[in-house]
């Protein structure tokens, strides 16, 4: 469906056009209808399929024409939250509306001063969020309009007590919806707790999203780095992305790649935020086409023709997994993903947990996600 038969406002409308958003995605044309309607959603999508505008637009439509409403972005990282306020903020390019973001790593004075100038639409890190209510900066009454990003990733990062404290202080006549990779059942049961009668709208499975090739390596820890740099310099021209286990990880495979003469960025949270948007910038304009990362950094990367996922360390669960290999095969483009499992993993008899998770290398990844009974 087209954004002009929506029945969006001119000024949306002109914003999108600019943008060349001219055919809805569909989480686009599903939700926005929804959330236009009055209803509260609760939505399985996953990263690369226009989520983000889909709210956003939702969000500024809902706004337009009403100078008492406010809406709340709440993000699990700052990179996601940058991103998020960034979409929402050419979305309402013509519009006058007052659109910020406040997030952890860096000094409250500004953010501070800027809320107290007003604010229409606020994104935020719920941390950062509970520190500026607490010292009286944002009154969380005020906003009736809630948006609960990447929910799954908010409950793995223990998010939830911080979250349960901002929807006690938020306003009770408020609509809420939640977006979220997965909807297993602790997802309904966040929901259960802050959205009234949600329509669950699940979009597309990953196949329609991804075609990623995966491929398991079984070997030794002292032959990791080797087949990594073999890995990379037998792929010269694509952009890879390599996660990590830890910050200690990341810095390691940082150096020792630079030291090679194998230029790379590495991105984790005890970066400053200057250090972390220069090196998405150069990754993003391919001065970088290597990208060294931690799980949490992960969620804010928004980068199209990752053609390489690399798992230096092997994830935790399969749903970690799943977020690490979303950043490559995105809007239907191919891409390939690669594990490597240490042999003393295996020898300890835990090799089962990659047995579920690829039940043949290399294979075609086509998750299926149950709703919970």
């Amino acid at each position: 469906m087209e954004f002009k038969n929506m029945g969006l406002s001119p000024n949306t409308l002109h914003a999108l056009g600019s943008l060349r958003y001219l055919e809805a995605t569909e989480v686009q044309e599903r939700v926005i209808p929804a959330i236009l309607s009055g209803k509260n959603v609760m939505v399985r999508s996953q990263t690369g399929t226009g989520k983000t505008a889909a709210f956003g637009i939702a969000i500024v439509e809902r706004l337009f024409g009403h100078k008492n409403r406010k809406a709340l972005v709440l993000s699990p990282t700052r990179e996601l939250a940058m991103q998020i306020c960034k979409e929402i903020r050419l979305i309402a390019s013509f519009y006058h509306m007052r659109i910020l973001v406040v997030y952890g790593g860096h000094g409250l004075g500004e953010e501070i001063s800027d809320l107290r100038r007003g604010v229409d639409i606020l994104v935020a890190t719920p941390g950062r969020l509970l520190d500026l209510s607490e010292r009286r900066a944002v009154n969380l009454s005020e906003f009736d309009f809630v948006v609960l990003d990447e929910a799954d990733r908010m409950l793995d990062m223990g998010f939830i007590p911080d979250i349960d404290r901002i929807m006690s202080q938020v306003s009770h006549e408020r609509m809420t919806h939640l977006f979220s990779a997965t909807l297993a059942r602790q997802i309904y049961d966040i929901a259960s707790k802050y959205i009234r009668d949600p329509e669950v709208i699940e979009v597309g499975e990953l196949e329609k999203v991804a075609e990623i090739e995966e491929e398991c390596i079984y070997l030794a820890r002292s032959e990791k780095f080797g087949r990594l740099t073999g890995i990379l310099l037998s792929r010269p021209t694509d952009k890879v992305i390599i996660f990590g286990a830890t910050k200690r990880v990341v810095d390691y495979l940082w150096r020792r790649l630079n030291d090679q003469g194998i230029r790379a960025g590495a991105i984790h949270g005890d970066l400053s935020q200057s250090k972390r948007t220069k090196t998405m910038n150069d990754f993003k304009e391919n001065r970088s086409r290597i990208l060294v990362a931690t799980d949490v950094a992960a969620r804010g990367i928004h980068v199209e023709n990752v053609a390489l996922i690399i798992n230096y360390d092997e994830a935790m669960d399969a749903d970690t997994h799943l977020h690490r290999i979303g950043r490559t095969g995105r809007m239907g483009k191919s891409g390939k993903a690669i594990t490597f499992v240490e042999n003393k993993v295996v020898n300890r008899g835990s090799d089962q947990d990659y047995r579920d998770i690829f039940k043949t290398a290399p294979r075609r990844h086509t998750p299926r996600i149950p709703r919970p009974r």
